[in-house]
C-alpha cells in the first residue's frame, strides 16, 4: 500500500497567529509494530544535513510525523514515528493530504530525503513552515512527489494558516 503524505497544521498558542503556527509533515505508511522516537539532538545549521539516527526495521515503521522545532537559530530536526494521527485535542488545526507516495519508494529513502532537509540557522523570518515547503521540494527533485501536489498542498497549508483566529485583518 502506498504512503499517504500529509501536512500537518497546529493551532499557535498562547496567540494564534498565522506566522506562529506550526507545520509538520506526517506520513502514513500503514505497516505496522513498534512504537519508537527518534531525535536529531544536534544544533543544525543551513548546510548540513539533518538526519536522525534510526535502527527501525522499516517494516516496523507504520506512520512517522517529521518536523522541526525550536526557535530562531536553534531549529533541530525531530521525527516521532509509529504515533497516531495528532487530532484538535493536541492542537491540531488541520491535516491536509498532499498525495499517496508509490509504495516502491523505500520508506528508508522517503525518510532520509526529509530528514535531510536542511534546517535554517541564522534567518529570524525562517520557521517550520518553510522546512516543509522544502522538504516537498525536496521530495519533488527526488521524484518521489509531483509538483502540482507539491504546490497544491502548500496552497491547503496557507489557507489553513491563514485561519488563524487571532491574527487582525487589515
Amino acid at each position: 500500500m502506498p504512503a499517504k503524505l500529509s501536512i500537518l497544521v497546529f493551532v499557535a498558542s498562547p496567540l494564534d497567529y498565522a506566522r506562529y503556527r506550526h507545520a509538520a509533515l506526517y506520513l502514513d505508511f500503514d505497516n505496522t509494530h513498534t512504537n519508537t522516537e527518534t531525535e536529531s539532538n544536534s544544533k543544525s545549521n543551513s548546510n548540513s544535513n539533518n538526519t536522525s539516527t534510526t535502527t527501525e526495521n522499516e517494516d516496523d515503521i507504520k506512520s512517522s510525523v517529521m518536523e522541526v522545532v525550536g526557535s530562531p537559530g536553534y531549529f533541530s530536526f525531530h521525527e516521532r514515528v509509529n504515533t497516531s494521527l495528532p487530532v484538535a485535542a493536541t492542537g491540531l488545526a488541520k491535516a491536509v493530504f498532499v498525495s499517496s507516495i508509490p509504495d516502491t519508494v523505500p520508506v528508508s529513502s522517503l525518510r532520509a530525503i526529509i530528514s535531510g532537509t536542511p534546517v535554517a540557522d541564522q534567518e529570524s523570518d525562517w520557521n517550520s513552515q518553510n522546512w516543509v515547503g522544502d522538504a516537498l521540494g525536496r521530495l519533488v527533485t527526488a521524484g518521489y512527489l509531483d509538483a502540482a501536489d507539491k504546490d497544491r498542498g502548500l496552497d491547503d497549508m496557507v489557507d489553513v494558516i491563514l485561519e488563524a483566529k487571532d491574527e487582525e485583518i487589515a
